[in-house]
């Protein structure tokens, strides 16, 4: 017995020690493929700084599949994220918390930024380009009333690789950056703000998610996801329409996109869409309808010739056969032709499928337009989406965003509240390791009461 207690007396530092030690550390995270550092940094709401730190043993920079990770205690993990977290030095109002307890490597995040520097990138030739840098900067002035300092600085960077690569060393110390436009410049600028840790805004990227890189937000979710989401919901709010898909002749790529899923959504419920030839006689049309179920059109072309052609046969077989109820689902380009198609819109009770809506005659958009007036004596381009709205509005979101919540922003960002003049956005991020994308999807609804409405 006394041998026992004399073990067990030189055992006890060890035993206390062990016991410090791991009172220090956090979950377990075994890495999966695709992760990296900052992919698992990001999912549990910690700097990247504070995991390597807990992760001394783990040398290499590209992190393999199964590697086990320490996540430090107090970790900002999105399903807690307002638990667990220690304030720097037990100061209630500072706008940090401390990230692991061990002594050794405190890392803090910042759960408020009273000082943003901000990075536009963009190729600045391009007038659309221009405008869209000018909301951004309204934007600034309405987020400097809230108390944010904002550093903005602004670079021409072409189109080209060439162009773009002299500019790169400027954007450190960014805290958020807008661009670039051109596709050929992405991979190289969203390379340097991985290593720097810098959120890169992407306004007018519309291709696939982009692989590792964390902190990338495309505002454009590729059509393939956003015709599949408003299929989905359409068949939801109308589950026993007749859907026709058009065959122009001359297929488009959003027009192909849009039917792809019109087949994979209806394969879903085991059942298929009727097809017609645009140029089909009176006895295809009525073949390709239903008079007994609503019919809801889509045309493998999004281009205004193919709906005008669509429009004008449609109103000839409604003369002959006044029974059969139609809707056309379509595509955002044709809110360029509201002003001349209004009318044919409301008769055929139309749903265009768009992330963005800017309404005209609306109080707060005439409004706009005059400040924007005001600023740059300039009118704003008349096109859709309108680039000084959209501007304003990723503007609006991110910087208001970015001040409030800091590097908690990925994690935080649907307490954000919004009321955009033309985009609305709702980022997820696809898997881990992926990119963010806007999943916003809606209908701008053209009905037959002449009534426009936002289904969302």
């Amino acid at each position: 017995m006394k041998r026992i207690l004399i073990l067990l007396y030189c055992l006890l530092p060890t035993i206390l020690f062990a016991q410090g030690i791991l009172s220090t550390l956090g979950d377990m995270h075994s890495v999966v493929k695709g992760e990296t550092w900052e992919s698992v940094a990001a999912s549990h709401g910690i700097s990247v700084v504070a995991l390597k730190a807990a992760n001394p043993d783990v040398k290499k920079a590209k992190l393999k599949k199964g590697t086990l990770l320490i996540i430090p205690q107090g970790s900002l993990n999105p399903s807690n994220a307002n638990s667990n977290v220690e304030t720097a030095a037990g100061n209630i109002g500072s706008p940090y918390v401390r990230v692991g307890m061990a002594q050794n490597a405190p890392a803090l995040i910042r759960t408020s930024i009273s000082d943003l520097k901000v990075g536009v990138l963009l190729p600045l030739a391009d007038k659309r380009m221009v405008e869209f840098y000018r909301g951004l900067l309204m934007a600034a002035d309405s987020v400097r009333k809230s108390g944010v300092n904002l550093d903005i600085h602004a670079w021409d960077c072409g189109v080209t690789t060439a162009q773009v690569e002299s500019l790169l060393p400027n954007l450190q110390g960014l805290d958020v950056l807008f661009g670039p436009a051109s596709a050929t410049q992405i991979p190289q600028v969203a390379e340097a703000c991985k290593e720097q840790g810098i959120r890169m805004v992407l306004p007018f990227y519309s291709g696939q998610t982009l692989l590792d890189y964390p902190l990338v937000y495309n505002v454009t979710a590729p059509s393939t996801y956003l015709y599949e989401a408003a299929l989905a919901k359409m068949m939801s709010f109308y589950p026993d329409m007749n859907y026709v898909i058009v065959r122009c002749g001359n297929a488009d790529t959003k027009g192909k996109n849009f039917t792809d899923a019109v087949v994979h959504a209806l394969a879903q419920k085991s059942a298929t869409p009727r097809t017609l030839d645009l140029n089909g006689d009176d006895f295809a049309y009525e073949s390709a309808f239903n008079q007994f179920r609503g019919n809801v059109i889509v045309l493998d072309n999004s281009d205004a010739a193919s709906l005008n052609s669509l429009l004008s046969r449609l109103k000839a077989f409604r003369a002959k056969h006044s029974q059969y109820r139609f809707s056309l689902l379509g595509f955002a380009d044709w809110q360029d032709e509201t002003d001349r198609l209004l009318d044919d819109f409301f008769a055929f009770d139309t749903y265009i499928v768009s992330p963005y809506y800017y309404n005209v005659l609306d109080d707060r958009i005439r409004n706009f337009e005059s400040a924007y007036w005001s600023n740059f004596r300039t009118s704003v381009i008349q096109s859709n989406p309108r680039f000084a709205a959209l501007g304003f509005d990723l503007g609006c979101y991110f910087l208001t965003g970015l001040g409030s919540l800091g590097d908690t922003f990925d994690q935080m960002q649907g307490s954000i509240r919004q009321q955009p003049y033309q985009s609305w956005f709702r980022f997820e991020r696809g898997a881990s390791g992926l990119s963010f994308f806007n999943n916003f999807v809606q209908f701008i609804h053209y009905t037959p009461e002449n009534r426009v409405e936002l289904i969302r």
